[in-house]
């Protein structure tokens, strides 16, 4: 019996010690000993297509430089794509095949203020790293989420930053402000962001929203040139924002114009000479600066095949926080898993991106851009070259 009780309690060592190596091995859904499996909902076929192709452009670079480097602790990235063509309906459909029926440990590199907000949710629920969604709106982090990072120029930044260059730098006088916007959380965040402004400095907002894949603005042009408008915001994709221009001139109205980020992008250029002189607002490092990020990005498209995709300055809002990703994944060591990926990428102070622009998290902060510029448009060149350094909104958030 003795002899016994000896080898039943050695087998139960065994199956322990066992048990919690296979768990290591397994150490979170979607990370086995070999793979860590990703997940991504991009508008494939939508009315943002062209950025979904990007988004995916940009992983598929970022996945092979990894991999090609050994990959984290030896594992090797995959990635599972879902088409959701920028809808909110299909974006919850895209999040819950991602999770449940293909496990994937985490979801990377998502965009649009609308399929974001609509599964915020189910990002709780389900406790899935959400990192970063490049969506304009406050909502992404405000108040805190702790599965959800964001990383871009949210509308309320841009709505005041575009007041404080018009009274600050421009020193307009009595300047009439509008706000071109696609109506929805994407363009309304834009608005708060500009009554705030309007509080402060004394104006009233003249608004003219359109709806989501509107591509005639003449209506919107033609309100906004009855009420006056002296300097006009738009919020919208870069063919939009070029369609107004095309309408402004048609009606004789001859505003200054302030692009969002978004409208950092060589379809700009589509209004041709319409463009030049008017004014975005970004928080990227640009690929004609010439600096050492914008170096890798080019090494790495290139020998990815995708050199038709550099023309796109939007690029580093997708890239950045994935090398923040890589070293989070990295510190995590082998034993990698959601909560302590989160606790990793918390730590990030100041994280250097060789010059594409700034980034920083923190244990509440799931703000990772801070910074701006307003940049011009140079349309000979078909360039944006900037006019300030980085700068904060003068109502920074958090103390508004």
């Amino acid at each position: 019996m003795k002899k016994l009780r000896t080898l039943v309690g050695i087998v139960m060592i065994c199956f322990v010690f066992g048990a919690l190596g296979a768990g290591i091995a397994r150490a979170e859904v979607g990370v086995t000993k070999d793979t860590i499996l990703l997940g991504t909902f991009q508008d494939l076929s939508g009315p943002a297509a062209y950025l979904g192709k990007l988004a995916t452009g940009v992983l598929q670079v970022w996945m092979k430089d990894v991999n090609d480097k050994g990959g984290i602790h030896g594992r090797k990235l995959k990635l599972v794509v879902e088409d959701n063509k920028y809808d909110p309906v299909l974006t919850k459909t895209a999040f819950t095949k991602l999770v449940d029926q293909h496990k994937v440990f985490m979801i990377v590199s998502v965009y649009g203020s609308t399929p974001c907000t609509a599964i915020m949710p189910d990002i709780q629920a389900k406790k899935i790293p959400v990192y970063t969604t490049a969506a304009a709106v406050q909502t992404m982090f405000d108040p805190p989420q702790r599965y959800l990072f964001w990383y871009a120029c949210n509308g309320q930044d841009q709505g005041i930053l575009m007041a404080d260059y018009v009274f600050k730098d421009l020193k307009a006088r009595d300047p009439k402000i509008g706000l071109c916007y696609q109506d929805d959380e994407w363009g309304k965040d834009a608005l708060d962001g500009m009554e705030m402004a309007a509080k402060k400095y004394g104006f009233k907002v003249v608004e003219a929203p359109y709806k989501r894949g509107t591509k005639n603005l003449n209506a919107q042009a033609m309100k906004l040139k009855a009420e006056g408008v002296t300097h006009c915001l738009f919020v919208g994709y870069a063919p939009v924002y070029a369609a107004l221009l095309m309408e402004a001139n048609k009606i004789g109205w001859k505003p200054v114009f302030f692009g969002d980020y978004v409208s950092v992008d060589p379809k700009t250029f589509m209004a041709g000479d319409l463009a030049n002189g008017h004014y975005h607002i970004g928080n990227l490092g640009l690929r004609h600066e010439g600096g050492p990020g914008w170096k890798k990005i080019e090494k790495g498209f290139t020998e990815a095949g995708l050199e038709s995709m550099l023309n796109e300055p939007l690029i580093p809002v997708l890239w950045n926080p994935l090398l923040l990703l890589t070293k989070a994944m990295k510190d995590c060591g082998k034993n990698l898993t959601r909560e302590r990926l989160i606790n990793a990428i918390e730590k990030t102070k100041n994280f250097d991106t060789g010059g594409l622009g700034k980034i920083e998290f923190g244990p509440n902060m799931r703000k990772g851009a801070h910074y701006c510029r307003i940049l011009r448009a140079d349309a000979s060149k078909k360039i944006f070259v900037p006019v300030t350094g980085w700068r904060q909104p003068s109502l920074v958030w958090g103390k508004r």
